[in-house]
């Protein structure tokens, strides 16, 4: 119990980690009492570079001024926003045109493979999405989620908020990252009907890896969870961001066109990115009626309704925001290769995966067992120390990999909730830039900075000598 309070916080929320993108941005602001090396480079988190289009400026400006926007709204979203964004994805995803009007009331969905408006549901952002997802699934205190190692912390912190155990599926660094299916298959089958998880959770473009799955690959999750009757969960915050061959927005999968995709299948979205109003707070559950019956007993003591100014102002504009999109993926379709190409040319430094807002990089090995350089004495470095190493010496921010793993340190965390192949993963030797927040004359002065991180840490010294 805090000192300060007479009163006493849920144990859940006292053991559940403090945001940490704080204090990685704290770090920062150390650096900016002596910019040695010139302006703060952050690439700490993940938020859009540029103001949203001026239509959608205007139609704020607009929506908000209106007495009627002040009301209370639909709790699962403005009619005219679902039947607008359905259309949305259907055309992203190349699907057949709605098979029921708004005025429907059926959920028995007859045309099937693909998404109508009462598919649809609005929140006040995607985390909230993810928070009623697991308050409707995950019964407190003997329910189990498997989900990729490294893990989004808002995720994780979810989980411990409600008393949901991770099941973690390590990543193969080896393979940008990808969570090995096998090892999900081998718990799957061993593990009996009461212990089953209730979702198989993944994030494609990933939150922190920026791994991109391939149909193929989501097809294969899709069938397992189906198999044993789990529901597959798939946060697409970043989906505007999926590269087709040409740098522009691709389709993120087919998952859609599965005649009983309802059955199973769950997508959370985001307009924060895509649309650029993230302090708007919208965000999007797609899932089959029946789920969203529930989701609507949640939301309501919530939200009751998602911001209504910004739900107003989108549902006229998304068919003329198309191009915007289009442009946005571009942009940071040739940022992600300016990136890679900059860090890659420095000694030691590896681009491991990269996608969507973020790329997941590796720091020189050397690092680890150079503590002296910097005035410290340990046995090893780990992510977090370069991290801050890297914010408050050269100016440049981002976020230790260690804030997307559980304790490096706790044993019997990764011998017992750790899948089989995880152990690599504690080697804690990656960094994570968010590429989408900056320009690309940012991108160029990074490769400078860690180059002199190289230099503080030995490494240029060590290649003269060899």
């Amino acid at each position: 119990m805090s000192n300060l309070l007479k009163f006493s916080i849920a144990p859940a929320v006292e053991a559940t980690e403090a945001p940490p993108i704080p204090r990685a941005q704290a770090w920062g602001r150390e650096y900016l009492n002596s910019p040695t090396y010139g302006d703060l480079l952050d690439l700490s988190q993940g938020v859009p570079k540029n103001a949203p289009h001026p239509s959608v400026l205007e139609a704020l400006a607009g929506s908000s001024s209106d007495p009627l926007s002040a009301r209370y709204g639909p709790i699962l979203g403005e009619l005219a926003l679902r039947e607008a964004y359905a259309e949305e994805i259907r055309k992203q995803y190349q699907l057949p045109s709605s098979s029921s009007s708004s005025s429907t009331t059926s959920t028995s969905h007859k045309g099937k493979g693909t998404v109508n408006f009462d598919d649809f549901s609005i929140t006040t952002g995607c985390n909230m999405a993810f928070l009623v997802l697991i308050m409707a699934l995950c019964p407190s205190g003997n329910s189990s989620v498997m989900i990729p190692l490294p893990s989004y912390f808002n995720q994780m912190m979810v989980f411990s908020l409600q008393g949901v155990k991770p099941i973690y599926i390590p990543g193969d660094s080896m393979n940008g990252f990808k969570p090995d299916i096998q090892a999900a298959r081998n718990y799957l089958s061993d593990v009996n009907e009461q212990g089953k998880p209730k979702m198989i959770v993944l994030v494609s473009p990933n939150n922190p890896t920026g791994a991109v799955y391939s149909h193929e690959e989501l097809k294969e999750w899709y069938d397992l969870a189906k198999k044993h009757g789990m529901a597959l969960v798939l946060d697409e915050t970043y989906r505007d961001f999926v590269e087709d061959e040409q740098g522009g927005r691709g389709v993120p999968h087919r998952l859609f066109e599965e005649e009983d995709w309802r059955e199973t299948l769950v997508c959370l979205g985001s307009f924060s990115k895509g649309y650029r109003i993230p302090g708007h707070r919208l965000g999007s559950i797609i899932a089959s009626p029946a789920l969203l019956k529930h989701v609507t007993t949640i939301s309501d003591c919530m939200q009751i309704c998602a911001p209504r100014p910004p739900q107003i102002a989108l549902s006229p504009l998304l068919p003329s925001l198309r191009s915007d999109l289009e442009e946005s993926s571009k942009a940071l379709s040739h940022r992600r290769h300016l990136f890679v190409d900059v860090v890659n040319q420095v000694q030691g430094w590896k681009v491991t995966s990269i996608g969507g807002y973020f790329a997941y990089v590796s720091f020189p090995k050397e690092y680890i067992h150079a503590s002296a350089n910097v005035g410290l004495k340990r046995k090893r470095l780990g992510s977090e120390d370069i991290s801050l190493i890297l914010a408050k010496r050269f100016g440049v921010v981002t976020l230790p990999g260690s804030f997307f793993m559980p304790d490096l340190k706790d044993d019997e965390i990764w011998e017992k909730d750790v899948l089989k192949g995880g152990e690599g993963l504690r080697e804690d030797i990656w960094l994570r830039f968010a590429v989408a927040n900056v320009g690309d004359e940012v991108i160029l002065k990074l490769g400078p900075r860690l180059e002199e991180m190289n230099k503080l840490m030995g490494i240029g010294e060590l290649s003269k000598t060899e």
